[in-house]
This record gives structure tokens, sequence and C-alpha cells, in this order.
């Protein structure tokens, strides 16, 4: 009798793929660490010839200055990391954080930042207790978490149990106000108590219904699909240019209790986000982007600062309505709509849905500086609406264009007779965004004055991150190793 051989499963073509990015990222740390390794010591030498009067010493020359001691949780992140040198540049003590959820036996390279007095790694599974005990023992005033590693809920559960016991102040929401947030239905029903303009949607069950809802509201435009419609399905628009094609339109749609459609209402203009930081009912930052990627120069006209003008004055009846709760990051999408009278238009701004947290702040920061003055508010007695000329929407520029080399006529001409332009493409698109952090000029992470979190990040913790996960990976679906048992 034959002895049974059992063979381990062979690993999928994306357990494979995966497995190459790990080995790529690795072999790409090596090859460049020479020089990185020039960059870095160059940089840090002309750090040292630079003049020592920099604002950090001039802030604390100023007798009226007291300096407080900040808590910026995931200082790991680029807007983590980001937030802390400006702390640090206007005097301020910086205690930084990182939420660990793998056993990297190392520290992100925001960790090695001279911007930090000191740093913690918390784990996940403890993060309220910890963030409590710190708080304690650095005496800490305020806490920014940023890190996507902790929920809303988290934080929000977090800066409860920290206010209560200490005299720290976080730029959090509370649970209520959060739990409301995070669920849409919910958030719907919080603006429509205060009067604000949310985005309609219906579900329908007649003809009848349909008509009564087009004929409230003539102006606006909406999409009609079944609810257990798929998304590649066609969505009916109405109303049609005149009255009788809306009706014999109407007319032919199946729309009954057993198969409802769904009435939302659709925007002409486009989507936009409202990136804000709210302190005690008061907008102290705000930036406005457009969703859509491929509207080159959205920004540089009076138009857009116009309308970036309008969503303001929105979120500040947002703010204000919300009352002096209203602390935290938040992030809005807005849907703006073309409103016809018989002699003029105007946009009117719908209100869509939100994320609250810290999922809010990267964009906020993103190219932007972090307004310290804005956060300090939380620690007043009596916060004082900013002057307008003190909180100006920024106007979030359109992502970074695309690669030449990916447009190249060679690229076009020749490589499609060896493998498929499109995977070509892709691959090429992938390893240039691998390579971007090894660029000191294009990774937010580089600082003249602080260029180590760089070099680390990319040279130390990267690859040791990538070593963890390909192991990790390994033995979870398993190489190819032939024949297990006899």
């Amino acid at each position: 009798m034959l002895p049974m051989r059992t063979f381990r499963a062979a690993p999928s073509t994306e357990a494979l793929s995966r497995v190459f990015w790990h080995l790529f990222r690795i072999t790409i740390s090596f090859s460049l660490l020479f020089v990185d390794n020039t960059i870095l010591l160059v940089t840090a030498a002309l750090s040292r010839l630079r003049s020592v009067a920099n604002r950090r010493l001039a802030a604390q020359r100023n007798v009226q200055f007291y300096p407080k001691t900040v808590l910026i949780t995931g200082v790991g992140t680029p807007h983590g990391l980001a937030l802390a040198r400006t702390w640090d540049a206007e005097g301020h003590r910086v205690v930084g954080v990182d939420v660990a959820d793998l056993d990297i036996p190392v520290r992100s390279g925001g960790g090695m930042s001279n911007s930090l007095r000191a740093f913690y790694r918390v784990p996940k599974d403890h993060y309220i207790s910890r963030i409590l005990d710190i708080v304690h023992r650095e005496k800490v005033d305020v806490w920014i978490p940023c890190s996507p590693k902790a929920t809303a809920m988290e934080d929000a559960t977090a800066r409860q149990v920290v206010e209560s016991r200490t005299a720290c102040r976080c730029i959090a929401f509370d649970t209520e106000l959060t739990a409301r947030f995070i669920r849409p239905d919910s958030f719907k029903h919080f603006l429509a108590d205060r009067d604000l303009p949310v985005l309609e949607c219906h579900q329908v069950q007649s003809r009848d219904s349909v008509h009564k809802i087009l004929n409230r509201s003539p102006s606006k435009s909406y999409h009609m699909r079944r609810v257990s419609s798929s998304a590649n399905e066609a969505a009916v628009i109405l109303p049609k240019r005149t009255l009788s094609r809306t009706y014999s339109e109407v007319s032919e749609i199946a729309i009954s209790k057993e198969t409802p459609w769904v009435l939302q209402q659709q925007t002409r203009l486009g989507e936009f986000f409202a990136d804000l930081l709210l302190v005690r009912g008061h907008v102290q930052a705000i930036k406005v982007r457009l969703v859509e990627t491929r509207v080159p120069h959205w920004g540089a006209s009076r138009l857009d600062e116009a309308l970036a003008t309008a969503v303001h004055r929105l979120m500040h009846r947002l703010a204000m309505k919300g009352g002096n709760r209203m602390t935290g990051h938040l992030s809005i999408r807005l849907l703006v709509d073309e409103e016809f009278d018989t002699s003029s238009v105007r946009h009117t701004i719908h209100i869509a849905d939100c994320v609250p947290g810290a999922k809010a702040v990267e964009n906020l920061l993103r190219d932007a500086r972090c307004p310290v003055a804005g956060y300090l508010e939380v620690l007043s007695p009596h916060p004082a609406e900013p002057a307008a000329w003190c909180v100006t929407a920024t106007l979030s520029p359109n992502p970074r264009p695309r690669s030449t080399f990916l447009d190249s006529d060679i690229l076009v001409a020749l490589l499609p007779r060896f493998l498929p332009l499109n995977l070509i493409k892709a691959t090429i698109a992938a390893a240039e965004a691998e390579l971007t952090p090894f660029l000191f000029w294009k990774d937010p992470r580089f600082s003249p004055r602080d260029p180590f979190p760089w070099w680390w990040h990319v040279h130390v913790y990267q690859p040791m991150r990538e070593i963890w996960m390909l192991v990790k990976q390994t033995r979870t679906t398993g190489l190819p190793n032939g024949p297990v048992g006899s």
C-alpha cells in the first residue's frame, strides 16, 4: 500500500504579488541607503549652521508666553508629525504617541523627531487606560488624537475618561455626538433639527408620491432607482424638460409597496469636502476640496473662492447651532446644486454626510499650517469667535499630476509588443508610488530642520514592517515547499 502524501495548497497569484512588493520595498530601501545617508548628513550639517534664533526661542523670550504640554497620538503619520513640529516651533512641549497594532520592536519615523520631549508606544488593546496614564504622568494640557488606528468612538470614550479625571482638554467630540455623526440617518436628523440644508432622499411607493416631491421642489433634480437595483443599473433622471414628458416617464415605472423606489436629490456642480477644526462651537480652521479629481485648475478662480466662502458660512452656522459641545475634527461631504428662478440662478449647498475624528485631520493639515491658536481655544474659559480674517477657507489644490513617463510615446510605441500596455502602466505607477517616500522633496516626513524621521521611516521602520508582514504572510498562506508528510 503506497504511503499517503499531502501537499500544501499553492499560493494564489494575489499572495505571490504581495510577497513580491514586500521584497521590492526591502530591496529599494537597502539600495538607496548610501544616497539617503548622504542627504541626511548634508541636511543635518546645514541645519546646525543655521541661526539659533528661531520662532521657538522667540516665543520663549516673551514674558507673557506660557508653554503648554500637548499630547499627539498618531505622531508616526505625516499629519501627526506636522502637528508635533508646529507645536514645538511655537515653543510648547510635545508628547508623541503611536498606537501599535504590530509587535515591531522599533519606533516609527515620527517617534524619532527632535520636536518630541517624550514618546510612548501604546498597544491597541489598552488604548484608553494608557492614554489616561500618559496624561497623568506628563501633566498634559491638550490632547489631539490623530491616530487612524483608533476609531472615533474610542477617542470619544477616551475623552470622556480623561476630562472627567484630569484638567486636560481633548480635541474630540463626546460619545453622544460621535454616535450621531457616524450614523448617516442620525446625522441627518441632527441637521434637520437645526434647520440646516440636508440632501433629500425619499423612498417612494407610488407614482403620486413621486409627483408630490417633484411639485414641491420644481428647481431640484433627482435620480430615481429601485431599492433592490444593482450599482450598474441606470437611474431615471427627473424631472424632464417638460411636464408632459415627466408624467409620461413616471407612468411607465412600476412602483408599489412591494417594489419601492428611491428618489435622491442630485447636484449639478459636484461634490466637495469641508475639513474642519471645531472648538467650542467655532470654526478654527477649514479646508474646502473638490471630490472630482479630473478638474485641473480648481481653486484658482474667483468663483471657486466665492464658493469656498459660502461653504465657510454654512459650516459656521453648523458649528454655532451645534453649541459648545462642538469640539473636534470633522470632514463633511457637501453637494452643490443650481436652483433656477424666473430671472436668476443661485447656488445651493446641501450637507450629505460626515466623518468625525482622526480620519478628518489628514486632509485638513495637508499643505496647510497647523492652527495652534485655534487648538488652544479649548483651554479658554470663555472662547471667543475668531475674526473672519484669522480663519479663511483654504482651497485644496487638485492631486499630483500624472507621471510624464506614463504618457511617453516611447512607452506607448515599444512596450506593448511584449506585454499589455495597461499592465505596464499599472506596474510603473505602483513602482513610482513606492519610490516616492525615498525622494525627500516629496515625502511630507522630511524637514530641513528635522530630517531624521524621514530617514528612519524609509530605512529602518518600513523595512522592519515589511519583514514582519512577509514572515506573517508566509506562515499564513505558505509558499510552495513540496510535499509534506509521508
